[in-house]
Parts: C-alpha cells; sequence; structure tokens
C-alpha cells in the first residue's frame, strides 16, 4: 500500500514538473531531458511512468479529466438542485480554471500536437457523458428537458461546450463569470422543451443574460 502510495506521488510529481514547463516554455519547446532536470530523477524512473513527452500530456489531460468527473460527481449526487442548475455547474466546471489553464490549453490546441489533444478531451467528453445523461434524465423527470436520447444529447453538449469555450472564440470584454455562465446557457440552450409555457419563460429570460 506505501510502494502504491509513494508511486503516485511520484507520478503526480513528474505530471506537476511537466505542466509548468508546457506552461512556461510551451509544448514544442519542452523536452523530457527538461523534465528529467528538474524534476532531478533518474530517465528509467520517468519512463518507468512514461513512455515519451506525448505520454506526459495525455497523463496530465487524464488528471484533468480525473478532476472533472470528481466535481461533475459531486454536483449529479447533491440534493435540493434542479436539473438546470446542475447542468450549467457541470458545463462551469470545464472552464479553463486560472490563466496557466488557460495558456496551456492555447498552446497544446495550438501544437503539432493537436490530434493527441483532441483525442485526450474526446476521452473526457466519452467518461463525463453518463454523468450528464443523469442529469439530463432528472430535467426530464421535471419538465425541463426534452429528449429521447439524454446519453447522446450529454455528448453533444460536452462536446459543443469544449468549444464554446475555447478562448479564440470568446466575446473580448465580458467578464469571465458572465461569459462563461452565457456560454453555459447556450450550450443547454436548444435542449428545453419550448412548447411549456414556463420553458418559454425561462427562455426569454436566458436570451435576455
Amino acid at each position: 500500500m506505501k510502494n502504491s502510495i509513494k508511486a503516485d506521488a511520484r507520478k503526480n510529481m513528474i505530471l506537476d514538473i511537466a505542466e509548468n514547463l508546457f506552461i512556461e516554455k510551451g509544448y514544442e519547446h519542452t523536452t523530457i531531458n527538461d523534465v528529467l532536470f528538474t524534476s532531478g530523477i533518474a530517465k528509467g524512473s520517468l519512463y518507468y511512468y512514461f513512455k515519451s513527452k506525448e505520454d506526459v500530456l495525455d497523463g496530465i489531460i487524464k488528471r484533468r479529466g480525473d478532476e472533472y468527473m470528481e466535481s461533475a460527481s459531486a454536483i449529479t449526487k447533491a440534493d435540493g438542485i434542479n436539473a438546470l442548475e446542475k447542468l450549467i455547474r457541470v458545463m462551469l466546471t470545464l472552464s479553463p480554471k486560472d490563466e496557466r489553464q488557460k495558456k496551456l490549453t492555447d498552446d497544446l490546441e495550438k501544437s503539432s500536437n493537436g490530434q493527441l489533444f483532441i483525442k485526450s478531451l474526446t476521452d473526457i467528453v466519452l467518461r463525463l457523458a453518463p454523468i450528464v445523461s443523469d442529469i439530463i434524465e432528472q430535467g426530464i423527470a421535471e419538465g425541463v428537458f426534452k429528449t429521447p436520447y439524454p446519453l447522446e444529447s450529454a455528448e453533444i453538449l460536452l462536446a459543443a461546450a469544449h468549444a464554446l469555450f475555447d478562448n479564440r472564440n470568446a466575446n473580448q470584454g465580458l467578464p469571465t463569470l458572465k461569459k462563461t455562465r452565457q456560454t453555459a446557457r447556450s450550450v443547454i440552450f436548444w435542449m428545453y422543451d419550448q412548447t411549456h409555457p414556463i420553458n418559454r419563460t425561462i427562455l426569454r429570460r436566458l436570451s435576455s443574460l
């Protein structure tokens, strides 16, 4: 058990160092030797956990996905929150949390290794989809959402959220929190049953934000 904990700590240390280097120097300009030098570990130790720089990147994104999963699961299980608010909160977790994370995201999307980044994000979407599907089913039961395909709708919503949260497509000048909440609402806008009188009122309110 102690060995397992120690191994996880060593792996996370490597990921922390690599992530900082990717942010400071850029993914393309960071080498495995940079990670080795900064971490002070032997090459064999690093290659025990990661076979390449691309593998390190995959580990960083998987770890981010684990954080998304933990946050989304907690939101889904929360009592006293309606499906709409849960869905908005889950979408907000997909937004970069700070300027450093935004910088890394932008750098990776522009790098020649963008396909690996897209693949990893696809994995995150597929992992989160069942959780979001549960929220959509709650919304169907509440009479808020209307779709016969909750899982497929969840996958579409998550993919759309990633595209809409891309800084390059963001409206400049809006405060970050307001911009993010508007984006989250835009993503779920289409899934409302617009024939319901209460939902027509909600839609008018959403469109005015």
